[in-house]
Order: structure tokens, then sequence, then C-alpha cells
């Protein structure tokens, strides 16, 4: 497997930091996903997507334990990078890992694991 082209990004108080392994890709989100975060987010899954699609990978792991704060653009944003893979006949796996002991970040990521239940999945960790 090709080496990752995307960097890490601190942009308007949110740090997303990739990671590959194996089959896995593995993107780390901390900060506050805000309005003033969500147009970087969504450049930065758009990437994500072409990545995605040139290494053909199986599983990405978004880990947003430590976000403070997600707005619904930034919730927007997943969902533009789930129909883009699917618009490319991608089957990867897609899972969000969460805080358990922050119950907006489930209730805020469920109705991407309803739009899409086959390839979406919400883990507490």
């Amino acid at each position: 497997m090709s080496s990752l082209s995307v960097d890490p990004v601190v942009a308007d108080g949110l740090r997303i930091e990739p990671a590959l392994s194996d089959d896995t890709l593995t993107v780390k989100l901390t900060g506050a996903g805000d309005m003033a975060a969500a147009a970087p987010l969504k450049r930065y899954v758009k990437a994500l997507e072409g990545e995605v699609t040139r290494l053909s990978i199986g599983t990405v792991e978004f880990d947003v334990r430590g976000m403070r704060f997600m707005s619904s653009s930034c919730i927007k944003a997943f969902v533009g990078f789930i129909c883009g893979l699917a618009g490319h006949g991608m089957r990867c796996r897609i899972r969000f890992v969460t805080d358990a002991r922050l119950a907006w970040q489930r209730r805020s990521l469920k109705p991407l694991d309803r739009m899409c239940p086959e390839l979406v999945s919400i883990d507490d960790a």
C-alpha cells in the first residue's frame, strides 16, 4: 500500500491528524467543530475521499473523542464524504469512535449511521 498524501491540519481551532495502518485510515479530530471549522473540514474530507479511492482503503475510522462541539455544517461534511465514496462505488467501512461520557457525540452522529447502516458504525470508547 502506498503512503498517505494528506497531512495533518490545524485550522480554526480544529486539529485533524490522519494515520494509515494496513487497510485502515484513522483520522483523529480534536477541538471545536464550529462554523469556522466547517469549510476546512469539508476540504479535508474531500481530500480523504480521494485517498480512500486511490489506496482502496477498507476502513476509515474517525476518532471524534476529542471534539468539544460539532456543528451541523461539520456533520454535513461527513455526509458528503459518505456519499462521495458511495458515488465512487467504494464499500469501505466508516467507523466513528465517540467518548461514551459525551452523549452529544453519539446523538449528533446517529443520522450518519441511519443514512448508511451497512457501512457506517458508531462505537463508544
